[in-house]
C-alpha cells in the first residue's frame, strides 16, 4: 500500500517543523528559513526508547569507579589533532568536521584511519577509488574496512555484527546519508537532521567516535540546519587557500576540550603534514612593501606571525568597493571608516582590498592596527621600515588598546629578532611613514 507523503516546512536554522509557511519562524525568529520537506507524516522512535530494557539511574561515582574505559581518551597519534581536541578522541564522541571542497577532508581523515584504523562509510567513493588514496598516501592498507552504503540503519547494523570492534568511523559526507524513517532526498534538511541524530545515537551506544564530513556553503557555513551543530560533541573547521599550501584545523565547538586552538599543516605530495610553530611563515615578503604590514596573533596559545596586505585605489563607481579577506567584512567596514575619520583620508572615494596572507582567517582583534596601517601604506604609497610589527586593537577614537597575552607576543616578536612598534593613536601611525 502506498504510503501518503506530508509536506511539513523545516527551518533551516533551528530545525522547528511547522504545518504551514512562514516568512518568519516563529521558535528563532529568522527570516526566509523555513523549507518544504516531503515526510511520511509518521511519529520515529529512537533506538533507545525502543529498547525493551527500561533507562537506568546512574551516578557519577558509580561510572569512574565501575569502569573507567567508558569514558577512555586515546590519541589520534597526530599531534596537531589532538591538539585542537584537547587530549584526543574520547570513546563514543561525534565531531562535525567542515570544509571548503578540495581543502584536504577526506585526506587528513584517511590518515587518521591510518594511525588508528577504523571503518570508512564511503557515501560519495567507491572502495576502489579510497584504495588509490591510501596508496597514494603510503599507508597500511590493512587498518581499513570500507562500507559503500549512504542508509545509516545499514551503517548501524554493520557496527553491531562487529561487536562494536571500530574505535573510529568516518562518514563521508552527511550530505549523501540518508534514513528509511524518512522520506526525504538525501541533502535535504530532514535527512541530514535525521541522519545526524542516528549516528549521535549509534555512537553513544557502541563507544565509537564518529567523525562525519560536512560540505559549506559558499557563505562558509555547514550546509544543513544548525541544530546539527548543536547535536555533535565537536564542531571542526579546516580551512585555507586550496592553491596554497597551508592548512588550518581549527575548532568551533568542543564539549571535552579548548575552543581556542588551531592545528596548522602543510599540504605535501604525501598528504597533510603537521607544522610546528616555527615552520609556521605567513610572510610573503622579508622587505616591507607598499601596502604590507605584519603583525602577531594568538590562535590559542599559539602565535602566529601574519602579513595584511591592502591595496587603495581610485574609484570610479557611485559606491566604492570594499572588499576584505580573511577578517571579518563588519570589522573591516568599521576600520576603514576609523582611518578615514582619524587619519583624515578621503576613502569614502577610494576601493578599498585587504587580504591575510596565507588564507587563513582572523578573529582576533590584535590585527586592527595592522590593517589600518597597511591601508594608510597603500593610500600614502610608502612602506614602512623593516622589521616593525604592529598589534594592537583600535577603538572608534582611534586610540590604540592593549590586546591579550601582550607580554607573550613582545617576547615572540623579539625572539623573531623584530621590534613591537608601541603607540596610543593610529596618528602616530603619519610619523612611521
Amino acid at each position: 500500500m502506498k504510503r501518503n507523503l506530508e509536506t511539513i516546512f523545516v527551518c533551516a536554522n533551528c530545525g522547528n517543523e511547522f504545518s504551514k509557511w512562514a516568512g518568519q519562524c516563529s521558535a528563532c525568529h529568522e527570516w526566509n528559513s523555513l523549507k518544504e520537506v516531503k515526510s511520511l507524516g509518521k511519529k520515529i522512535k529512537s533506538g533507545r526508547a525502543s529498547a525493551s530494557v527500561a533507562p537506568t539511574l546512574k551516578n557519577l561515582k558509580e561510572i569512574n569507579s565501575e569502569n573507567k574505559s567508558n569514558v577512555a581518551i586515546f590519541s589520534t597519534d597526530i599531534k596537531e589533532f589532538d591538539r585542537v581536541l584537547g587530549k584526543g578522541i574520547v570513546r563514543g564522541q561525534v565531531v562535525l568536521f567542515a570544509g571548503e571542497p578540495g581543502i584536504g577532508k577526506s585526506t587528513l581523515l584517511t590518515q587518521l584511519l591510518g594511525k588508528i584504523g577504523g571503518l570508512y562509510v564511503a557515501g560519495e567513493e567507491t572502495a576502489e577509488q579510497i584504495a588509490l588514496r591510501v596508496e597514494r598516501l603510503g599507508l597500511d592498507k590493512e587498518k581499513f574496512d570500507i562500507l559503500e552504503t549512504n542508509i545509516v540503519e545499514e551503517i548501524a547494523g554493520v557496527i553491531e555484527r562487529t561487536n562494536n570492534v571500530f574505535k573510529i568511523v568516518v562518514v563521508d559526507s552527511i550530505q549523501m546519508m540518508m534514513s528509511e524513517n524518512n522520506a526525504s532526498v538525501p541533502g535535504s534538511i530532514g535527512q541530514i537532521r535525521e541522519s545526524t541524530f542516528r549516528l549521535v545515537e549509534m555512537a553513544k551506544k557502541s563507544g565509537a567516535a564518529i567523525f562525519i564530513v560536512g560540505h559549506v556553503t559558499k557563505e562558509g557555513e555547514i550546509a544543513g540546519p544548525k541544530m546539527m551543530e548543536h547535536m555533535v560533541d565537536t564542531v571542526l573547521y579546516f580551512e585555507g587557500e586550496r592553491n596554497g599550501e597551508l592548512r588550518i584545523l581549527r575548532v568551533d565547538k568542543n564539549r571535552f576540550g579548548p575552543t581556542d586552538e588551531v592545528g596548522v599543516f602543510k599540504m605535501e605530495e604525501k598528504g597533510l603534514r603537521e607544522i610546528s610553530s616555527e615552520e609556521v611563515s605567513l610572510i610573503d615578503n622579508k622587505v616591507s612593501q607598499i601596502g604590507s604590514t605584519v603583525s602577531l596573533v594568538m590562535e590559542g596559545t599559539r602565535p602566529l606571525l601574519v602579513e595584511i596586505q591592502a591595496l587603495v585605489t581610485e574609484s570610479f563607481s557611485q559606491m566604492p568597493k570594499r572588499i576584505f579577506s580573511g577578517i571579518d567584512f563588519n570589522r573591516g567596514q568599521l576600520l576603514v571608516a576609523v582611518a578615514q575619520k582619524v587619519l583624515g583620508i578621503p576613502l569614502y572615494k577610494e576601493d578599498v582590498f585587504v587580504a591575510v596572507s596565507g588564507g587563513i582567517k582572523i578573529s582576533d582583534p590584535g590585527v586592527d592596527l595592522a590593517v589600518i596601517g597597511a591601508i594608510y601604506s597603500s593610500y600614502k604609497d610608502r612602506p614602512y621600515k623593516n622589521g616593525i610589527v604592529l598589534v594592537g586593537e583600535v577603538s572608534l577614537l582611534g586610540q590604540v588598546r592593549k590586546v591579550k597575552m601582550g607580554e607573550k607576543r613582545t617576547k615572540e616578536i623579539k625572539s623573531l629578532g623584530r621590534e613591537m612598534l608601541t603607540i596610543n593613536s593610529i596618528r602616530e601611525l603619519k610619523e612611521l611613514i
